[in-house]
């Protein structure tokens, strides 16, 4: 599964976005500011980057920049910005491909897929992870486990937001819409946290910390747990 970062911050561009690519069969990071968007590529490793311009921090070509001195990863710029000196400056800055806003999401998707065939990235073994939204199966390492749900709303909440925490408060209200007691919220975890144990090397696995509550920790940081 191809790893793509979105930085911009328009918060319905991002959404609509992630939500489409996802579908694709990607697997789909955000960040709404530059300084993020730097701080995800310090820590993780991935397949594309498709980076607005004008961001409320850093400008897009200074995040470009930055990133080309720790990664090779294909840029791809998206922007309002519709002049050909600013298309220029991008590729200047080490953008790989500069696209207009408002974009076909059909485009948006070739073009991702074009820059991973010319820069010769393939998709991972499948020791991967699939996802059957419609009879909720989660296929992992050659296993299928099948969850209710509750547990299925659970995991692909932390699934789409690895390394963010969620409180019990906002489980609560995110699984439950606030009809239920917090204990219900441990019980769910934990039973999640078992039908999933098996594959944390591709799926990740649960943590709690202490004031910040319950997030899904990255395959590649499990390790060096």
């Amino acid at each position: 599964m191809f790893e793509i970062l979105l930085v911009d911050d328009n918060e319905e561009i991002l959404s609509v976005n992630k939500s489409h690519l996802t579908r694709q069969g990607f697997s789909v990071t955000c960040a709404d500011t530059g300084i993020k968007a730097l701080a995800l590529l310090k820590d993780n490793r991935y397949d594309c980057i498709v980076l607005d311009i004008l961001l409320p921090d850093l400008d897009g070509f200074t995040i470009c920049k930055a990133a080309r001195t720790i990664t090779d990863t294909p840029i791809l710029f998206l922007s309002c910005l519709e002049e050909a000196d600013d298309k220029v400056k991008g590729l200047m800055a080490g953008g790989d491909d500069y696209m207009t806003k408002p974009c076909s999401l059909k485009e948006l998707t070739a073009r991702i897929n074009a820059m991973l065939r010319r820069n010769g990235r393939s998709e991972k073994p499948r020791a991967d992870v699939s996802i059957d939204r419609d009879i909720k199966i989660i296929n992992a390492l050659g296993k299928n486990v099948l969850l209710s749900e509750r547990e299925f709303n659970l995991f692909i909440l932390l699934y789409e937001n690895k390394g963010k925490s969620f409180s019990k408060e906002e489980l609560l209200e995110k699984i439950w819409h606030g009809s239920a007691e917090l204990s219900a919220v441990t019980s769910l975890v934990l039973r999640l946290r078992r039908k999933i144990e098996f594959a944390g090397d591709v799926i990740g696995q649960i943590v709690s910390e202490y004031g910040k509550g319950y997030s899904l920790v990255p395959p590649e940081k499990v390790r060096l747990l």
